[in-house]
């Protein structure tokens, strides 16, 4: 009798603790993304300020961690800054959708331009 109640106190305690992994996993994981945003704004020459302001919802000790830890890898390797892309502005297409809808538009234009050669001669 005592090892039934044993076992129905127990079980939902061993259920609570299976899921701990999986909250380290989250947590360890958000971490690295802050390491790597980090790693990536040294790596293209941008300011710590400016990787900050990028990244507002990352936590700035672990962007911290990873800029550093890239300046000091870059620093031992003589590996040089990479330049960054231009800035986007909110709000308008990226450079390749631009180029898409330019080569579609100017498709469409020379596709109607025999039909409309055709209508004229008729």
């Amino acid at each position: 009798m005592k090892s039934v109640k044993t076992f129905v106190l127990l079980c939902p305690l061993f259920f609570l603790l299976a899921g701990c992994d999986q909250v380290l996993e989250l947590v360890n994981k958000q971490k690295a993304n802050g390491k790597a945003i980090g790693a990536s704004c040294r790596h293209s020459g941008r300011s710590l300020e400016d990787c900050f302001r990028r990244n507002t919802k990352v936590a700035k000790a672990d962007i911290f961690a990873g800029w550093k830890e890239m300046n000091e890898y870059m620093q031992t390797k003589k590996i040089n800054e990479v330049a960054p892309p231009p800035d986007v502005k909110t709000g308008s297409l990226s450079p390749i959708a631009e180029i898409d809808l330019h080569s579609k538009a100017s498709e469409t234009a020379e596709a109607s331009a025999p039909e409309a050669e055709k209508a004229a001669k008729h």
